[in-house]
């Protein structure tokens, strides 16, 4: 069988467990429409309740991203437009809180393979939420955070409000215009940017972030740990000095950065990326290496897009608040709620 058949064959089965689940139904028929016209369902559905007989047209999607999710509620609505008295059910693999509100703001159920669903129409009403995802596409994923898609992940958010143009943004972050034509599709598909006269432009921020927190993926970083008498303030001041004096690169991230953004709690740990450090020379840096008690925390960078947006603060070099966000993901303590102050107090204010 070609992919199209498993796909509505999984789906009729899925629709057939869902509707099975309702006591009143019975003599439920999930069948192929037979209509030869190019606007036809994929698949139509009829049961009886009580002495009344049911219709629904069936949609089916390859993923329930919601720009599928929206053009398969539109296609639907012409549908039963010209079938009064029938209602529509939109059915993909997993069909996410986003693309939930798109049918249930257009009056258009939904069913996934996972389980989940929603039926609204006539006197019956079913919702089931809260299954996985067993369908995400690995590959996808790794397309849409690999360093290089990060480089433009990062120039979006630091720029919420900028259209840009293919050839400027592939610029701006030294990639090429295929990658960006690559992300540009996965984040259309999202819904999270939108096509303009101008270029692109990113229109959902914070389901971006929230995606990209959920899939970051610092262990790509080398970390190395130090231990100095200092306080933080004075080991901050040492480093800035010491990579000034050797023209290298550098920007302090996790509480050390989030807090030149916003000071939210004291900190005993410092955290800064710095270019030419590597395992075999470190002992030219101005701290002592230990396996355990550090307070120093230098990371030779996976990539160079982690020094995008960085700035000026009080003289040192910070990264991103972007980038701060994320790496407060895996500081302990109170990582967290530091995280919750920088995106309230500094990162959605940027976006406004």
């Amino acid at each position: 069988m070609i992919k199209e058949e498993i796909r509505i064959e999984e789906a009729r089965q899925a629709i057939l467990s869902t509707l099975l689940r309702i006591p009143e139904l019975t003599d439920i028929q999930v069948d192929p429409e037979t209509l030869t016209e190019k606007s036809r369902a994929d698949l139509l559905v009829s049961f009886r309740k009580q002495n009344d007989r049911k219709t629904l047209l069936v949609e089916v999607g390859s993923s329930g991203q919601p720009r599928l999710a929206r053009a398969a509620v539109n296609s639907l609505l012409v549908l039963r437009s010209n079938r009064p008295g029938s209602h529509g059910v939109f059915v993909a693999p997993y069909i996410s809180d986003a693309s939930a509100k798109i049918c249930q703001d257009k009056g258009i159920s939904y069913i996934d393979f996972v389980g989940n669903c929603w039926l609204h129409f006539d006197s019956i009403f079913m919702e089931i939420k809260g299954n996985p995802n067993r369908f995400s596409r690995k590959s996808e994923l790794k397309s849409l955070f690999n360093p290089k898609a990060e480089r433009i992940l990062r120039a979006l958010l630091h720029e919420p409000g900028r259209q840009w143009l293919t050839a400027e943004l592939a610029k701006a972050v030294n990639v090429s215009p295929a990658q960006i034509s690559n992300v540009r599709k996965l984040l259309l598909e999202r819904e999270w940017i939108q096509d303009q006269k101008r270029g692109i432009k990113l229109i959902e921020p914070l389901q971006l972030l929230d995606s990209w927190l959920a899939n970051y993926a610092s262990k790509r970083n080398a970390v190395y740990e130090f231990y100095d008498m200092g306080s933080a303030g004075e080991i901050e001041a040492t480093i800035a000095n010491f990579c000034n004096q050797r023209q290298t690169r550098y920007a302090f991230t996790g509480f050390s950065g989030a807090s030149r953004y916003a000071p939210f709690t004291t900190y005993k740990t410092v955290t800064a990326y710095m270019d030419n450090v590597k395992a075999n020379n470190l002992g030219n840096l101005p701290f002592k290496p230990v396996t355990s008690g550090a307070n120093v925390r230098i990371i030779s960078p996976y990539d160079e897009g982690v020094y995008y947006g960085t700035r000026s603060i009080a003289g040192q070099t910070v990264a991103s608040a972007i980038q701060c966000y994320l790496d407060l993901k895996n500081e302990k303590a109170r990582g967290e709620e530091a995280a919750g102050a920088l995106l309230e107090q500094v990162i959605k204010p940027s976006w406004q």
